[in-house]
């Protein structure tokens, strides 16, 4: 008898055979994978009355797409995605290993409910990383002009620099003069 515990959707997908065969290979390497995750000595897996992590992964866990190197990946709890976080370099050396064809470079993940797909997620985060990298350059540009070498600016930048550190300054600046010339 195979002790081997299979989730309802499993048993559903593989009852009606559902989907492409590419998908189902995609399926089967991913829960093999995930049920090959085995926890540190210190989590109380050790009790026969539990699961081990692995295949708590795998049944909490289902494929939902793949696109551009990245497989989406869904979860009945947010707490799973932890997990998986944790393991993200094993599972895709495992996915790697078992499907080297389909050039599987990163995992996205989802809890169960949301309707984000892949190309979703993927123009947010686009677009919240470009907005950002503009407030930066924004306030970067603001701090150089602070410190231009302009007449006006620099007149202001003396007055707020201390008369020792700018003593300082231009010796480093006259040593260095002094070297260019040798």
């Amino acid at each position: 008898m195979n002790n081997r515990i299979i989730s309802a959707a499993d048993m559903m997908l593989q009852a009606a055979n559902i989907g492409t065969s590419e998908a189902n290979e995609i399926c089967s390497v991913w829960k093999k994978v995930v049920s090959g995750i085995h926890s540190s000595k210190y989590e109380s897996e050790v009790s026969e009355r539990r699961m081990p992590i692995g295949e708590r992964l795998a049944g909490n866990t289902r494929v939902i797409d793949l696109k551009n190197g990245v497989l989406l990946v869904e979860t009945d709890h947010p707490g799973w995605i932890q997990y998986l976080k944790m393991y993200q370099k094993f599972i895709i050396n495992g996915l790697k290993m078992n499907l080297p064809k389909l050039k599987i470079s990163s995992l996205a993940f989802r809890v169960s409910g949301e309707k984000v797909s892949l190309s979703e997620s993927y123009e947010n985060q686009l677009a919240k990383e470009r907005k950002e990298m503009a407030a930066k350059l924004e306030k970067q540009e603001k701090e150089l002009k602070k410190y231009d070498k302009g007449s006006e600016n620099t007149e202001k930048r003396e007055n707020k620099l201390p008369p020792e550190l700018l003593a300082k300054f231009d010796s480093i600046r006259n040593s260095m003069l002094d070297l260019s010339q040798e």
